[in-house]
């Protein structure tokens, strides 16, 4: 299954913080970094721990070659993989370690911006106000995504 996240970038004209960030700030609040009034807001790191968590999990993979990075309709894409074995997900940390060195080795650029992915997700796809993305909807969105 594939899914996507909005990744609008927080310096671009028209950013806001409760409509562009708040998942990233519900995952803060999820994972207890950040207390509502206790804290100062801060969008860039609790997205830089989104991603980062999205990162770790053995399950689920960014599929680069659909992500937008630039624009107002900036999204990251992402796929559920199936389960892996315990000998399958040694295989894929010792791979993992492997490939972050080359990556940091080769820098690639370019911006692959398709108008429409492979599979049939679009930018029109994507509300401009993601506000309503709370704890409660991403539950409800995540219950009927895996009955998909």
């Amino acid at each position: 299954m594939i899914f996507q996240i909005p990744w609008k970038h927080a310096a671009k004209h028209g950013w806001d913080i409760n409509k562009d960030a708040c998942l990233f700030r519900s995952w803060a609040i999820h994972t207890g970094r950040y207390k509502a009034g206790e804290k100062e807001p801060d969008p860039k790191t609790w997205k830089a721990n989104f991603r980062c968590a999205m990162n770790s999990l053995p399950d689920i993979e960014e599929v680069k070659d659909q992500s937008r990075n630039k624009g107002s309709s900036a999204v990251r894409v992402y796929r559920m993989l199936p389960p892996l074995t315990k000998n399958q997900r040694k295989e894929r940390k010792s791979k993992s370690s492997r490939d972050a060195k080359s990556k940091a080795k080769r820098k690639s650029c370019g911006d692959s911006s398709p108008d429409t992915f492979s599979d049939g997700l679009s930018s029109s796809t994507l509300p401009d106000d993601h506000s309503s993305y709370t704890p409660s909807c991403l539950e409800r969105d995540s219950l009927s995504l895996a009955g998909s």
